[in-house]
């Protein structure tokens, strides 16, 4: 018999992994997994390391067994197995991609995709909720496979609609917000650019060579069809006077590789008005220009960056978000004419 972690605490406990490997997947049958209380106190490290209660998956009815330490979820997989990674002896993970399709009956579409983002991104998050690098080991394709093949799983449909739009190799949350905002449609409240490419290197070639000192160079987001890249600055790791003049250098390079670089703030992200900016020198680099929106439509970009600034400045309390979750609403709301 096996403890099988799904939902939030699946979350968790991936989120924290600095490495997972697919070679460390297994798939699980269904009737190994079981939720019983007396057995899990054999695995003292997941209750002293794992918020409680902690949520388990089952596939019979009986072998539910809700107590104080533990939520039981029956879920029946009609592939017949359940992909899971290995925690410990007797105890298994929900997958990346098995936990998101999960996580789509709990959460709305805005924050769903957060955690897509996420969970196909480059960074986790520890225990304390300090941001960290990692490998990416997951792929929105992989999302959407498992939500195609496991039929009449509930929040199934919501996973197909959400898995297409999320953006791989995210390197911290401002970055997933920021590519969200600037990707999604107008009728979801983002500006309506094409999906940018995140943390790709650039090869250093030419002129360039002189100014760098690495064969490549890797903007945060990245059009390459346009010639155009920006990079967050972070209030935390971009204030020192030599990271101010590695930026420097940093667009000296593109410029001699023919990219126009825009730099943003946390500040650009709080102000509605200079994140529309932002938008429109993209938009003129891609040869596009921004629709004249309503205001209506201006009150849903506003509230769309809102929602996502606030998943980003508080990325440990994502799965407490709903729809009606509280936001930060720190910015300027007011409209000014272009």
């Amino acid at each position: 018999m096996a403890f099988l972690l799904g939902k939030g605490t699946a979350v968790e406990w991936l989120r924290r992994r600095a490495v997972t490997s697919p070679e460390e997947q297994f798939t699980l049958a269904p009737l190994s997994l079981e939720g019983s209380r007396t057995r899990l106190q054999r695995h003292p490290s997941l209750l002293a390391d794992l918020t409680l209660p902690l949520h388990l998956i089952v596939a019979i009815r009986e072998n539910r067994r809700p107590s104080a330490q533990t939520t039981c979820h029956l879920l029946v997989s009609p592939t017949d197995y359940y992909p899971c990674l290995r925690v410990e002896r007797g105890v298994f993970c929900s997958t990346p991609a098995f936990a998101f399709l999960q996580m789509a009956s709990e959460l709305d579409e805005e924050t769903l995709l957060f955690l897509g983002m996420e969970l196909c991104g480059r960074y986790g998050i520890d225990r304390e909720g300090t941001i960290f690098l990692r490998p990416q080991t997951c792929e929105p394709a992989h999302l959407l496979d498992l939500a195609s093949n496991m039929t009449r799983v509930r929040g199934r449909k919501q996973a197909l609609r959400v898995a297409p739009l999320i953006i791989p190799n995210a390197a911290s949350p401002m970055e997933s917000a920021l590519a969200i905002i600037l990707s999604q449609s107008l009728e979801r409240g983002g500006f309506g650019l094409p999906a940018p490419e995140l943390n790709k290197p650039l090869p250093v070639t030419g002129r360039a060579r002189a100014l760098w000192n690495d064969d490549f160079i890797t903007p945060d987001l990245l059009w390459e069809k346009g010639k155009a890249a920006i990079e967050y600055d972070s209030d935390l790791h971009h204030s020192s006077s030599h990271r101010r003049s590695t930026d420097a250098t940093r667009r000296d390079v593109l410029a001699q590789l023919g990219y126009r670089l825009v730099s943003i703030t946390t500040e650009h992200m709080r102000t509605p008005r200079r994140l529309e900016q932002v938008a429109g020198i993209v938009a003129n680099e891609l040869g596009m220009t921004l629709p004249e929106v309503t205001d209506d439509q201006w009150q849903r970009q506003v509230e769309y960056q809102l929602r996502m600034r606030t998943l980003a400045e508080h990325p440990d309390q994502l799965l407490a978000f709903s729809k009606e979750a509280p936001v930060s609403r720190q910015t300027w709301h007011v409209r000014m004419p272009r």
